[in-house]
């Protein structure tokens, strides 16, 4: 019985047993011994592996990992970015959308890419859905959950549930636009229902078949060339690696005696190396000092009313956060020093953030 025959019967009865098949198994399978297909079914901890979405479950980052994993995608980009938005209905406040694009192997050996896929996050609207609000007001910030059509008399109230969700908002972002690269290569849904979530999910993916590549002698030779860290363009010469002309051929060859053809075979260059290119640490710091921005932007929204004041010594919270936002020479000291004078101004004001 052969690997495709073999994953078939494991995809039958999965699907007999209720699973959801993700994997094309009538055209999905290679023709050809180069490749084989990896079957793998995973199942989702609804509690700890999701996301609770308007009642349907959409897997964490985690997950979404190994979802990408069993499926044999390759992410090949994938960037976060943020924009302000203000309206009536939720005034002003930040979103944040991620944008990512993935490739699959084919049967025939060859990739499938898929377009580039955009998946937005607003931690405002979120927590306002989840908290069954229609519009932000002083008042509704104050709201806890509704439970049984009663409002709960514990937990966190909306102001805290957008400062919540702020801080997950760029990888959530980022998860949304992965999963929708998934969705379109595989056909997983972005959100599961309770009952395909209740169930293992099926994947296949199309890898080399090493068994098969280590019976030839070139397969041989470039496995081992790889295993050494050998180029193996050099080790050949440029020539075809199935030369039969020649009583050197490299699949007789013991591992040391390849290390030292490619050593022989190699130009040396005795001109110095030019340096990489550094780590640049001034991203980083300027990604630290972009999201402390966003922090005190959140701050500035949910709590306009508390900020919006001249207090004693003639100053405005409000003003001064934003002049810090607009601040062309802002530094992590300053964004930490803002955010932390206006969490000791609410907390003197009776808000704990």
């Amino acid at each position: 019985m052969n690997s495709n025959e073999t994953a078939l019967q494991v995809i039958n009865k999965a699907a007999q047993n209720g699973a959801m098949i993700c994997f094309d198994k009538d055209n999905g399978f290679p023709q050809v011994e180069l490749y084989r297909t990896e079957v793998t079914a995973l199942t989702i901890n609804k509690d700890n592996d999701c996301f609770l979405i308007s009642k349907k479950y959409m897997p964490k980052k985690e997950m979404v990992d190994r979802i990408g994993e069993a499926a044999g995608v390759i992410f090949v980009s994938g960037t976060t970015s943020a924009q302000t938005l203000e309206d009536d209905m939720c005034g002003r406040r930040t979103v944040y959308i991620g944008t990512a694009q993935g490739k699959v192997r084919m049967p025939d050996g060859t990739w499938r890419t898929s377009s580039i896929c955009e998946y937005e996050f607003d931690p405002t609207l979120r927590a306002m859905d989840d908290y069954d609000v229609t519009e932000l007001t002083p008042e509704t910030k104050k709201r806890r959950k509704i439970k049984d059509g009663k409002e709960l008399t514990w937990g966190d109230n909306l102001a805290q549930a957008i400062m919540d969700y702020q801080k997950t908002a760029r990888q959530r972002a980022n998860t949304g636009a992965r999963l929708r690269v998934i969705r379109e290569l595989v056909g997983l849904p972005t959100a599961l229902t309770p009952e395909q979530v209740a169930k293992p999910v099926v994947f296949g993916r199309i890898v080399q078949n090493t068994s098969y590549i280590l019976q030839t002698p070139e397969g041989r030779a470039m496995a081992t060339a790889q295993a050494l860290g050998v180029d193996v363009s050099s080790l050949f010469g440029g020539k075809k690696i199935a030369d039969n002309t020649t009583n050197s051929s490299s699949d007789n060859m013991l591992p040391e005696q390849i290390h030292t053809k490619m050593e022989e075979t190699e130009p040396q260059n005795d001109e110095p190396d030019f340096p990489d290119e550094p780590t640049n640490a001034e991203d980083e710091i300027k990604k630290q000092i972009e999201e402390k921005g966003f922090t005190i932007d959140q701050l500035m929204t949910s709590y306009k009313d508390a900020l919006d004041v001249t207090s004693g010594n003639g100053k405005n919270p409000y003003n001064m956060a934003q002049k810090e936002l607009n601040n062309p020479n802002a530094t992590i000291e300053t964004r930490d020093s803002m955010i932390k004078r206006l969490n000791d101004w609410l907390k003197h004001n009776g808000i704990n953030v």
